[in-house]
């Protein structure tokens, strides 16, 4: 009396299975249609995938070094991390001092970093340095087989000015569209070329001036051109002056002009350093110098000096009682103005220094 609804519920099952197997082997069948319409693309996923898992490494020293080159360097080399990457020390502090008498007694130039480098990877300590410096006295650009860092003017003989830039690479956007030309010579580069030329071919004074690019890295600018000067100084050791040719910033076009003659120049502002919480010896003799050459050029070219401004630092001043930064024109001025002025300012110096 059960077999026939058993008989049904069987019939039953076995329909929805075959039902159920059509629909799986359907499903089955679209997704290999996807797979194979989708192969171009596919392949193209999986590059991406497989890009994106090269940059993992990158990805990870990325996220713990960005910004902070100097710590994969010191992480190999530690002595880095002694050595000076981050600021100037002032010319006289402790921690200078310090570091020199250390020097005295390890083979290390713990101020420098490339000699900390050197002592650490010699392999480039075994490359031959270049034992001479060019000369350079005319204005004329460099040539291009002449790497700017080996430029500079160590004249033979008693030269009685000396010019160098320490922020070789500071421009004038009205001419070069940008204020610095990282690495490069900017236009304070020509505009010291200009003075250096003034004076020789017009007063007859006789002028060392370094081509030498100081601010690769800018914070220790300083401390290169101070190198510098020091070479110059030993060359000339009765020079009677040492200007650091700069130009100024963040000031308007208006506050960059000055009318001399009827023609746009650029105005000059002069810097000294007093070495802030400890003065430096001597600095007001760089002062009272530049005080006379602003004199001088407002009684020549009234207007062209804005006057002198004194500022808590040395600007390697603590070399020489007659040391100055002469900020000729500021960003906003074209390279003409400023060696307009540059020229002008010949007529200045040549007056104060042959009294």
């Amino acid at each position: 009396m059960y077999m026939a609804p058993t008989t049904r519920r069987i019939r039953y099952i076995r329909t929805s299975l075959t039902w159920r197997g059509l629909i799986s082997i359907a499903g089955t069948f679209l997704i290999m249609l996807l797979i194979i319409a989708q192969a171009f693309t596919s392949f193209e996923f999986f590059a991406t995938c497989k890009k994106a898992a090269g940059k993992i490494p990158e990805v990870v020293v990325s996220a713990l070094y960005q910004e902070k080159h100097l710590n994969i360097l010191i992480s190999v080399a530690p002595l880095l991390g002694w050595s000076n990457f981050a600021k100037d020390f002032p010319g006289d502090s402790s921690i200078r001092t310090f570091w020199s008498s250390l020097g005295g007694a390890i083979p290390v130039n713990l101020l420098n970093p490339s000699s900390v480098l050197m002592s650490q990877v010699p392999v480039p300590a075994l490359q031959k340095q270049p034992e001479t410096i060019t000369v350079s006295r005319s204005g004329t650009s460099l040539p291009g087989n002449v790497d700017p860092l080996c430029q500079a003017s160590v004249l033979p003989g008693d030269n009685m000015v000396i010019i160098y830039n320490s922020h070789s690479g500071e421009t004038y956007s009205m001419t070069d569209r940008v204020e610095r030309l990282d690495g490069r010579q900017g236009g304070v580069v020509t505009v010291a070329a200009a003075l250096q030329e003034a004076l020789e071919s017009k007063y007859g004074i006789k002028t060392a001036r370094s081509d030498r690019v100081h601010d690769l890295e800018y914070d220790t600018s300083y401390q290169k051109s101070e190198q510098t000067a020091r070479e110059m100084l030993a060359a000339s050791p009765r020079a009677r002056v040492v200007f650091d040719i700069h130009r100024d910033s963040a000031k308007t076009r208006e506050q960059s002009v000055v009318q001399v003659n009827g023609q746009d120049a650029a105005p000059l502002l002069f810097i000294i350093g007093s070495g802030g919480r400890k003065p430096l010896a001597g600095w007001r003799q760089n002062h009272a110098f530049a005080t006379k050459l602003s004199a001088k050029t407002n009684e020549l070219y009234p207007g062209l000096s804005l006057g002198v401004r004194v500022q808590n630092d040395h600007y390697n001043q603590f070399l020489h009682p007659h040391a100055v930064v002469v900020e000729v024109g500021t960003s906003n001025n074209s390279i003409e103005e400023a060696v307009r002025s540059a020229v002008l300012f010949a007529d200045v110096v040549a007056r104060v220094i042959t009294k």
